[in-house]
């Protein structure tokens, strides 16, 4: 009896030894009380992590040294620092740290807002890279979208495992509201000269929204039924009044792994499916980098149209460790987004843009479609790196919009090997959905460095990374970074 109460001991030991080797901690506002988002969590053996959205991480112990120590740190608080030895709470609180400005001493020349505009233009080629350069990057895209309507009505169908209960079942089950978020690592290499990009994926992770299931079993019994019903060489025509095009119906013939036809069809799928993520992710971060201010094309075109804009007078205030001219734009006419321009005293360089559009960006309303753009605001700074010029450093861009389309819809099955339409398939319905996806991408860029235009060409535009898709955001996906 005692050896088993001892065995029974031991065990109960190790358990409890085991789990307080991790520890799910909490980062807060020592005053509110609020969850502090991405603070800084760093180990004195030079590894280090970030908090989730909601001030969460995990400390796993038993990958450190009981010597070790923890810092953790987020701008605009204290830092704090523990021993690791010592440490076994569950929630860290962080004081807020008063904001110091440094003595200013001002000289007697005074400039006006037109003269700092006007050396800002004049120093543009020389605080600027303008080259081809390697950029290591984070991108974060985080999403909300809202189905506020959705209605099929009038639907018809020939084929008959494809009907009105289906439909029915399909918008019983619909998410009405949507989150996603897609985080990447990867090298950004840019070239001003023209649209060709390049990228190198290093990792990336998305989260899996589990509500999608129901509709992924109703999609499987969709294709199951355009499987029974078509022929493998017929396609759908989608006619929409003035609108057409052709739909693929993918999923009608299966992967026959001793067919090398078939092997070879399925590898290029999935070299195109890699491609397109990777095409998607540039596009993603032309965007922004296509907004920046000296971009004859960007909307945030304060310094090469300044006609175009009311500048309030300067102040002067410390960013950083640098002094800066503040200077507010408000557009004239027709023009879109305010700013907030932060301008080097020293060089003139634009350092920093906060903006936000005060007019719809973009509306438009045709034949049962409309698009309204109605958000987009943000931030864009830029720092410089070991070339001595600036480039961005890091941009938050909020972007927010409602479509809707209302039209009827016609599916006709098409067949090259039969003529006309006589014992064809056809579906018929009519769509009505409005939605409404309010986003947020990040982008840090961690080093900057110049390459030369011979080796931009030389790199492989080819990528092997897929994300990882998880039911929720692990605070150490990126530990080995």
């Amino acid at each position: 009896m005692f050896k088993k109460i001892f065995l029974l001991y031991i065990f109960n030991c190790c358990i409890l030894n085991l789990s307080s080797q991790t520890l799910n901690v909490k980062v807060i506002d020592s005053i509110t009380g609020l969850p502090i988002s991405y603070s800084n969590i760093y180990f004195s053996n030079n590894t280090g992590l970030i908090t989730d959205n909601s001030g969460n991480f995990e400390l796993i112990k038993s990958q450190l040294s009981k010597n070790d120590s923890m810092h953790v740190s987020m701008i605009g608080y204290n830092k704090k620092s523990f021993f690791l030895n010592d440490f076994n709470d569950s929630v860290i609180k962080l004081v807020q740290a008063p904001i110091k400005l440094l003595d200013v001493v001002l000289t007697n020349k005074k400039l006006s807002t037109e003269e700092i505009i006007s050396n800002v233009t004049k120093n543009l080629e020389n605080n600027y890279e303008r080259g081809f350069t390697e950029n290591k990057i984070y991108l974060s895209r985080k999403s909300n979208s809202i189905t506020e309507k959705f209605i099929i009505d009038k639907f018809k169908s020939t084929v008959p495992e494809i009907n009105k209960n289906l439909i029915d079942s399909l918008l019983a089950n619909l998410t009405k509201e949507n989150n996603s978020g897609l985080e990447t690592l990867a090298y950004y290499y840019r070239n001003f000269e023209d649209e060709v990009q390049k990228i190198k994926i290093i990792k990336s992770r998305e989260t899996y929204n589990k509500e999608g299931e129901v509709l992924e079993s109703i999609n499987k019994k969709m294709e199951e039924a355009f499987k029974n019903a078509l022929k493998a060489d017929s396609y759908f025509k989608i006619k929409s009044g003035i609108f057409g095009g052709d739909l693929d119906v993918e999923g009608l013939e299966e992967i026959d792994s001793t067919n090398v036809e078939s092997v070879k069809k399925f590898e290029e799928k999935e070299i195109k499916e890699k491609d397109d993520f990777a095409n998607n992710q540039v596009r993603a971060i032309n965007r922004l980098y296509n907004s920046l201010f000296f971009e004859k094309d960007s909307y945030l075109n304060f310094i090469l149209k300044p006609h175009k804009y009311i500048f309030s007078e300067p102040k002067i205030d410390v960013l950083g460790n640098d002094l800066v001219y503040i200077i507010n734009a408000t557009p004239k006419g027709k023009g879109k987004y305010s700013g907030k321009l932060y301008i080097n005293t020293e060089d003139f360089a634009l350092v920093r843009i906060d903006f936000k559009n005060i007019k719809p960006v973009y509306n438009l309303k045709l034949l049962g479609i409309f698009v309204n753009i109605y958000l987009r605001d943000g931030k864009m700074i830029l720092s410089k790196y070991g070339n001595k010029k600036y480039s961005l450093s890091y941009s938050k861009i909020n972007f927010g919009r409602r479509v809707g389309f209302d039209r009827p819809i016609k599916l006709i099955e098409k067949n090259k090997n039969v003529k006309g339409r006589r014992k064809q398939n056809e579906i018929s319905f009519r769509m009505d959905i409005v939605s409404d996806e309010k986003s947020t991408t990040e982008i840090q860029v961690f080093e900057s460095i110049k390459i030369s235009k011979e080796k931009f060409e030389s790199l492989k535009n080819k990528n092997e990374v897929m994300p990882e898709y998880l039911e929720e955001f692990k605070t150490n996906f990126w530990e080995e970074f």
